[in-house]
């Protein structure tokens, strides 16, 4: 069965990314890295039979696969000013550890990520452009599965077989693969323009 036809189940993912960001943050920190939910994710999940944490994955996968817009790739390249399939992916999983909320928000619309603190403070300079890199999140449920039965290639195996889950539902234009090219850099400020603003001021700034 796929995961966007199990309402309690996705709600048991969330519940889970939540729990895994409060984890991340009581350490005290402003925000907690992509990398630090992460391993709280990891920490978790090992506590899961294989095969929920082979639900849980593949429920991560159809949420990411909703921000595989046009408009959050910009984003991604306005924040980090470069971008690859692999940044891409990696910062997807980072929208997807800020939480249910404020993932649906940016999912809607890529320019609220301007009104994140963690996004303004990269802005700003006061922490790392990657602070939404999350390769740790994307990765979490194979590392808990290899935790939990001690076989590295094992969680892989046992999603070969199952049906892919289906794009989610999103309301922007998805996103070609390809990214840079003029036509790209002329929408990003009419698209984006309040995030656009931000990092155009502090590069005007530094100059």
């Amino acid at each position: 069965m796929l995961c966007q036809n199990l309402g309690v189940r996705m709600d048991e993912f969330w519940e889970l990314v939540e729990r895994a960001r409060a984890d991340a943050t009581e350490s005290g920190v402003a925000w907690p890295s992509g990398s630090a939910i992460g391993a709280a994710l990891v920490e978790r999940l090992a506590s899961l039979t294989p095969e929920r944490i082979v639900e849980f994955h593949r429920c991560f996968t159809h949420v990411a696969r909703r921000a595989h817009q046009w408009d959050q790739c910009a984003a991604a390249f306005v924040i980090w000013g470069y971008l690859s399939d692999d940044g891409f992916s990696d910062f997807k999983a980072g929208l997807v550890g800020l939480g249910r909320d404020t993932f649906e928000r940016v999912v809607a619309d890529a320019d609220a990520l301007a009104d994140l603190p963690l996004v303004r403070a990269a802005a700003a300079g006061e922490t790392v452009r990657f602070v939404l890199a999350a390769e740790a999140i994307h990765y979490a449920a194979a590392r808990a599965y290899e935790r939990r039965t001690g076989d590295a290639e094992a969680f892989w195996d046992a999603l070969d077989g199952l049906a892919d889950e289906e794009d989610g539902p999103s309301g922007g234009t998805r996103w070609s693969g390809r990214f840079g090219s003029a036509e790209d850099a002329a929408q990003i400020p009419v698209r984006l323009p309040r995030l656009y603003g931000l990092f155009a001021a502090k590069a005007s700034g530094a100059r």
